[in-house]
């Protein structure tokens, strides 16, 4: 099971900061053996509850950034008479029950309704009681959010902190060791149902520590400097069916009975409210605050953006409209097409939005017997195989699947995003997808298979993501419409890139780089000599969207609010990357784009992104199940990644 521990303090405590963050460094070690998936931190100071969590161990979590700036401030040189000083820690060494820890909304301390705390134990009957309280929101897939904030809940009933916890334990079925601190009352609670949970408050009274086992109490007072600041210190059990509640200004505690009816504590004044502060919704809330252009919605982190005086960027000034020839100049070209033996052309068909209406345009409205190609390298999901046969099916089109060999690439992908994991840098993301560009030679090599000679390519020019070369290093090419008519000059300097980074990271230099070469290849160097369908014709969302539904009753991403990349199976995972590390995704430039056509608000573009660039966590675990990536330590390294925008931890 899971470590729970901490301590408190009174202001005239005589632990000093080097004692303080020894006890809590000491407490969290021994804590470890009791979990190491996860953990997390929940600091009560006068003003606020500082609350921080990871999915990592606590010893790990400790050496962090966050963690290192909080101690600067809540434990000051003049610690404990500081005003803002910290006056008690709780926290969790994670041993994973339920709720992917990779998840860090999964991990402890949990805050709900106004209580923070943290849980040992399993409560087996969670389900049932979400569904018994329609009223509450759920927000995590742990069982310990129901404890919070059915205690939360009864608080603001009016029941004092007896009622509460008696009315909780009797309503869960299982175990429930817990330490609780509260928004409005200057309160540390410890209570369990099992007995595992000590507590030690030294003779003076001005210091008091707990943890899951007492073993670990004990181990923590051998050390000398921290029993003469501290005293002598009495260790007890909180025993089964029993709680403690610690005036945090006195340190005095009460025992009380968790039985129904059994007499409480006499109720304590209430303090003001204070603030909790949780870092994982300070990076969202920074995310949200991220100064973005005021005619499109790129944001400040976008590589090589400037902004002018009137806040417009660079992107925006310097953006050339697309110039559809139209759908009679499309007309006039596939009626010069020249048949093969079997059919009039090739259209080029992933499954998604813009290939499925591309091949309904070319059978429907330009009359041409169309053979559909696809390219599976191992990252076209089962949705996009559901939706490319409902497609070919109602069109009656023959369609051709190059097949690579696909366990081999996603090895390959395994990999680089392990050997990335190393050491993450955004602009080594696209090699992820290396794997896919040898669809652009397997479409040369069909075109001479089957003696058709004309392609049909769906490129969706508002789908530019030039952005992920500006993380390169190289600002040219960010407006032009195709990312490989980049200059030969360009060219060299991305290779060269790519060469640097694999020799800092010999990790890259593996069985895959051969893949990774012949994409380069694909992509940049052979002849992309195509009939490209959105260069005549107009792309409506809407209009796209309202037809593959309606006529092909196209399958959604339950997950996902859009219908691009939905076929994708590195998409999720990627612009997860990106989002939490720059703070937009391709959705923003893909609506940003849309803004300059003329074809959406701004403020639709910027409701839409909020939606689409939520994470999307079962698409996340999906592709790491698929490439045999650990989810968890994926996420992990992810969200401790620098920030390419300020968080005011």
């Amino acid at each position: 099971m899971c470590g729970i521990f901490g301590f408190a303090v009174r202001n005239d405590s005589g632990l000093n900061r080097s004692g303080a963050q020894f006890a809590l460094q000491r407490l969290a070690r021994l804590s470890e053996r009791r979990g190491k998936e996860a953990s997390g931190f929940a600091a009560r100071q006068d003003d606020r509850i500082w609350l921080h969590k990871a999915p990592i161990t606590a010893t790990r979590l400790m050496k962090g950034k966050e963690l290192a700036t909080f101690f600067e401030r809540a434990i000051p040189e003049n610690f404990p008479r500081n005003a803002a000083s910290l006056r008690a820690v709780i926290g969790h060494a994670r041993l994973t029950t339920n709720g992917y820890q990779g998840i860090r909304r999964n991990n402890q301390p949990i805050n709900a309704n106004g209580v923070v705390g943290v849980h040992n134990g399993i409560i087996v009957n969670v389900d049932e009681l979400w569904d018994a309280r329609p009223e509450l929101t759920r927000r995590t897939d742990v069982d310990t959010e129901i404890f919070m904030a059915m205690t939360g809940t009864a608080l603001k009933k009016g029941l004092d902190i007896r009622e509460a916890l008696a009315e909780v334990y009797a309503a869960i079925r299982g175990t429930a060791s817990v330490a609780l601190l509260f928004e409005d009352r200057d309160e540390l609670i410890l209570a369990s149902n099992t007995g595992s949970l000590y507590a030690g408050l030294a003779e003076d009274r001005r210091n008091f520590f707990f943890a899951s086992e007492g073993a670990f109490l004990n181990e923590l007072f051998l050390s000398s400097h921290l029993k003469s600041a501290v005293g002598a210190v009495k260790i007890r059990q909180v025993r089964p069916g029993e709680a403690l509640c610690v005036n945090l200004a006195t340190l005095r505690s009460h025992k009380f009975s968790l039985r129904p009816g059994a007499r409480g504590p006499q109720a304590m004044a209430r303090s003001k409210a204070v603030v909790v502060f949780d870092t994982i919704e300070a990076e969202e809330e920074a995310r949200r605050h991220i100064r973005r252009c005021a005619r499109c919605i790129l944001p400040e982190t976008m590589p090589y953006i400037e902004f002018d005086e009137d806040g417009v960027c660079n992107y925006c000034r310097s953006y050339q409209p697309i110039e559809r020839k139209g759908p009679k100049a499309l007309e006039d070209i596939s009626r010069a097409f020249k048949s093969g033996p079997t059919a009039d052309c090739i259209v080029a068909f992933s499954g998604g939005r813009d290939s499925s209406y591309c091949l309904h345009y070319a059978v429907k409205e330009l009359g041409l017997k169309c053979i559909a190609y696809t390219y599976d390298w191992g990252m076209v999901n089962d949705l996009a195989r559901r939706n490319q046969a409902r497609v070919t099916g109602k069109l009656g089109v023959e369609q051709i699947i190059v097949s690579a060999d696909i366990k081999r690439k996603r090895r390959n992908i395994r990999m680089n995003v392990e050997a990335w994991l190393r050491k993450p840098y955004l602009g080594l993301i696209p090699l992820f997808m290396a794997g896919d560009k040898q669809f652009f030679h397997w479409a040369n090599v069909l075109k001479k298979q089957t003696g058709i000679n004309n392609l049909l390519w769906a490129e969706n020019q508002l789908e530019r993501t030039h952005f992920k070369v500006g993380f390169c290093d190289i600002a040219a090419g960010n407006n032009k419409q195709r990312i490989y008519r980049m200059s030969l000059k360009d060219r060299m300097r991305l290779g060269l890139y790519y060469g640097k980074n694999f020799l800092a990271n010999p990790y890259y230099i593996n069985p895959s780089i051969l893949d990774t070469f012949t994409a380069y290849l694909s992509f940049y160097i052979i002849s992309q000599n195509h009939t490209w369908f959105y260069d005549y014709v107009d792309w409506n969302e809407e209009k796209v969207n309202r037809l593959l539904l309606d006529d092909y009753d196209w399958e959604l991403d339950p997950e996902f609010t859009s219908t691009w990349r939905i076929g994708d199976g590195t998409a999720a995972f990627y612009n997860f990357i990106y989002y939490v590390v720059a703070g937009f995704t391709e959705n923003d430039t893909f609506r940003s784009n849309q803004i300059r056509e003329g074809a959406m608000t701004r403020e639709r573009a910027l409701a839409l992104t909020e939606k689409e660039n939520r994470p999307r966590y079962d698409g996340i675990m999906d592709y790491c199940r698929l490439i045999g990536v650990d989810f968890d330590m994926a996420m992990s390294v992810i969200n401790s990644m620098p920030k390419l925008y300020p968080v005011a931890y």
